[in-house]
């Protein structure tokens, strides 16, 4: 029982290391995706790369966090958690590629495409932490105490509130708020593509599922609270 204990660890301390190193990457070439400009005015003037640059780190950044708690707490070493890490981490380096196409494709007007898709693997990558608070939930639900299977219930209705508002803004999206800036006189050059309606879904999502989450995680708490009492 103590060896297989340990060999657990082992994985789990591994696969988190190798996960690190992962993210680790994403936030270098998150770095290489800021381009220096024609004047240095434009870093200032136009400054949608700084713009992204800021909201994926944090997107980044947020994803490190929510995957080192569900490592600490629910994370099991079998074969359906260890692909879900995977395709995650896959979709967070994809995600933070998709980046470039915004910024390249801004200028030609095709901001909004590359704007969805961009938001298309935020979807997958976060969604497929939340489907890991799920199975953790339910491989270990006999062994995490009633405070952390509450926690895991609130954080993944969270998660799940702001990708499915994500997914909402992205589909009802027809006409995003273009930004210009003149270059001359007469002549205006297109900066940045502003998805409002991706943004605004996926952050009323985000309440909304904290909300709903610390409602359904104090009705669990109390739940597991009572049966425990009666035990």
């Amino acid at each position: 029982m103590h060896d297989h204990g340990h060999a657990r660890e082992n994985v789990i301390r591994r696969l988190e290391a190798f996960s690190d190193v992962v993210i680790g990457f994403s936030l270098a070439q998150l770095g290489l995706s800021l381009v220096i400009p024609a004047h240095a005015v434009d870093f200032v003037q136009r400054p949608v790369g700084l713009v992204a640059f800021f909201v994926t780190f944090f997107i980044v950044v947020r994803f490190w966090w929510t995957h080192f708690r569900i490592f600490r707490s629910y994370f099991e070493p079998n074969r359906l958690m260890m692909t879900l890490n995977f395709v995650a981490l896959a979709a967070l380096i994809v995600q933070v590629f998709s980046l470039q196409l915004y910024l390249h494709f801004v200028p030609l007007g095709q901001g909004m495409v590359a704007a969805r898709i961009y938001f298309g693997f935020f979807v997958v990558s976060y969604g497929v932490l939340a489907l890991m608070f799920v199975a953790g939930m339910f491989y270990r639900r006999k062994l995490l105490s009633a405070r952390e299977f509450g926690a895991g219930v609130r954080d993944s209705l969270a998660i799940i509130g702001a990708v499915t508002g994500c997914v909402i803004g992205s589909t009802v999206t027809s006409d995003p708020m273009n930004v210009y800036v003149a270059v001359e006189h007469f002549k205006k050059e297109l900066v940045a593509v502003a998805p409002t309606a991706i943004f605004l879904g996926t952050f009323v999502g985000w309440i909304v599922g904290i909300v709903v989450g610390r409602i359904c995680a104090r009705f669990v708490v109390a739940r597991r609270s009572v049966v425990a009492s009666r035990a």
